[in-house]
C-alpha cells in the first residue's frame, strides 16, 4: 500500500503549495459569520445611494453587497500573502545558501553508498534546538559518543541536513572509522564549536518560523493554503468586472421602469 501524502515539509515545498487557489474561502457561495455587520452596513449604504424599488433593485443590491464582501477577501489575502512572502524569505534564502555545502558534505565518506532521502524529513526548528542543546551537554559532561552523536543527529535531520549537521556527521564518521589521528579533546572541542554553530542557526529557524505562524493566525478570517499572486489578480479582476455589470444591470432595470412610465 503507498504511503499517503502529508504535504510539502521543505520552505520551498511550502512556499509551492501556498500558490494553490483558495477558491472555496474566497468565493465562498455564503456572508460569513464575521462578515455579518459589515454586510449589514454594505446593505444601508447601497440602500441610501440608490434607494431600490422593487424585487429586482434589490436583488441587485444584495449582489452588490455580496460582491463587495468578496473584494475585501481578496484585499485581506493579498495583504496575508505578502506578509508571508517577506517572512519566508529569509529562510529560502538561507537554505539556498547551505546547499553547495550540504552537497560536498553529502558526498564525503558518512554517506558514500547510502540515498540521503530515505532517512525523512527534518524536525521542526524548535524540536531540532532542544535535541542540539541536550547533545552539546552530554558531550560537554562525558565527551564524544560518535555512534550514539551519530544516531542522534540523524534523528533530528533525517535526509534535509544543514551544513554544519552535515559537517558534524562527517567529523563523528570519521572517529567511527578510526581514520582520524587528531586528539580527541581537539575534536570534542571542534564538534561543540559546530554544535554551537548550528544551535544559533536553529535559533534563527525558530523565530521566522514564529513569524509566519504569526502571520497565519493574526486574522479572525481563517483561509486555507493562500492563492498565488496571479490567482488574486484573476480574483479581483473578475469582482472588478462583476461590479461594473451589477452597476449596469441596475441602471438598466431603472431605464426600462422608466420607460414603462
Amino acid at each position: 500500500m503507498g504511503k499517503s501524502s502529508t504535504g510539502p515539509r521543505t520552505p520551498k515545498g511550502k512556499a509551492r503549495s501556498s500558490r494553490n487557489a483558495a477558491k472555496h474561502w474566497i468565493e465562498s457561495g455564503r456572508i460569513l459569520p464575521s462578515e455579518q455587520e459589515e454586510a449589514g452596513s454594505l446593505r444601508q449604504r447601497f440602500t441610501e445611494d440608490f434607494n431600490p424599488s422593487g424585487l429586482a433593485e434589490n436583488e441587485v443590491i444584495d449582489d452588490l453587497v455580496f460582491n463587495r464582501l468578496i473584494k475585501r477577501r481578496v484585499d485581506v489575502a493579498f495583504t496575508r500573502e505578502f506578509s508571508k512572502a517577506s517572512a519566508i524569505k529569509p529562510l529560502i534564502q538561507l537554505e539556498n545558501h547551505e546547499d553547495s555545502a550540504v552537497q560536498f558534505y553529502l558526498r564525503s565518506g558518512f554517506s558514500r553508498g547510502t540515498d540521503p532521502g530515505k532517512y525523512g524529513a527534518r524536525l521542526r526548528p524548535d524540536l531540532c534546538l532542544a535535541g542540539l542543546e541536550t547533545l552539546r551537554n552530554e558531550i560537554t559532561a562525558h565527551g564524544l559518543e560518535p555512534d550514539h552523536d551519530l544516531r542522534v543527529l540523524r534523528s533530528l535531520y533525517g535526509g534535509e541536513l544543514t551544513e554544519h549537521a552535515a559537517m558534524l556527521m562527517n567529523r563523528l564518521t570519521e572517529i567511527v572509522g578510526g581514520t582520524d589521528t587528531r586528539a580527541e579533546e581537539e575534536l570534542k572541542e571542534s564538534v561543540l564549536e559546530g554544535l554551537q554553530a548550528e544551535i544559533e542557526l536553529q535559533k534563527q529557524r525558530r523565530d521566522v518560523a514564529a513569524g509566519i505562524l504569526a502571520v497565519e493566525v493574526a486574522s479572525d478570517i481563517q483561509e486555507p493554503a493562500g492563492p498565488a499572486l496571479e490567482t488574486l489578480l484573476r480574483y479581483r479582476s473578475a469582482n472588478t468586472r462583476e461590479f461594473k455589470d451589477l452597476l449596469d444591470s441596475l441602471e438598466r432595470i431603472r431605464r426600462l421602469r422608466r420607460a414603462e412610465s
